[in-house]
């Protein structure tokens, strides 16, 4: 989880640095285009892949008595497979910045789906990494003795994986909607799940301990906790005293 979060930090951080600067050149552009009608295309190609589409041209034109050549590329959203039409545009009073009249018309579409990139990934992995320490800080804690209180879960997802059962389940409270934890169950665990007819819906046992930020999700026998005998027999007769009083 550390890994992706750093992982998704960089592209975002990436996007950022890379397709920025190109961005506010196209911008001062953009705030005062004039045509060079005397600049040509050595190379352009526009490719669509899925909802976007990837230009590339390169761009020749005089300056100061010789031939100069400008590589651009840019991307926007798009579906239109078809042909563009195109023509060579400068900044006014700065003619090394020079581009693309496709990229100035895209230029909204350019900066807002950039935009939308860097602030998913960046959002997505500073949540990621907040979960990574809430579960670092939840497995040190259950590494303390402590009096435990059962919570209520629900499961949102179960599938197969590495063997076992990956499930991510909700606690009834205690969290923000939208938090859902993710564990995995080896195959001789099985979760332990209550059928609530009032509320037509299966419940599993979690265990909240004091200094945890997350509740972990209990087996039928509890090993998934460091228990004695006597604090598991003791633990199984509160689960089914809960069982009980919810049938009621």
């Amino acid at each position: 989880m550390l890994f992706i979060s750093v992982v998704l930090g960089l592209v975002s951080i990436g996007t950022a640095v890379v397709v920025w600067p190109g961005l506010y050149a196209d911008y001062r552009i953009k705030q005062a285009p004039v045509e060079v009608p005397e600049a040509s295309l050595v190379s352009a190609e526009c490719k669509t892949k899925k909802m976007s589409v990837n230009c590339e041209a390169g761009i020749a034109y005089p300056r100061d008595g010789e031939t100069k050549i400008r590589t651009v590329d840019f991307s926007f959203f798009g579906l239109d497979k078809g042909d563009y039409e195109t023509t060579v545009v400068a900044e006014r009073g700065n003619p090394d910045n020079i581009t693309l009249s496709l990229a100035i018309d895209k230029f909204w579409n350019r900066f807002i789906g950039s935009l939308a990139i860097v602030v998913l990934l960046g959002w997505v992995s500073i949540l990621m990494g907040r979960r990574f320490i809430h579960l670092s800080a939840t497995l040190k804690a259950f590494r303390e003795p402590a009096v435990l209180q059962p919570v209520w879960a629900r499961i949102t997802m179960r599938s197969k994986k590495l063997g076992g059962n990956r499930i991510v389940y909700f606690p009834v409270t205690g969290l923000r909607k939208g938090m859902g934890i993710t564990t995995i169950f080896k195959k001789s665990e099985t979760p332990w799940m209550h059928y609530d007819p009032v509320q037509d819906e299966t419940f599993v046992l979690a265990a909240a301990h004091p200094r945890a930020r997350l509740p972990i999700m209990l087996d039928e026998n509890f090993d998934r906790l460091v228990l004695s005998d006597e604090e598991t027999h003791a633990a199984k007769a509160v689960r089914n005293e809960l069982a009980a009083r919810m049938d009621g």
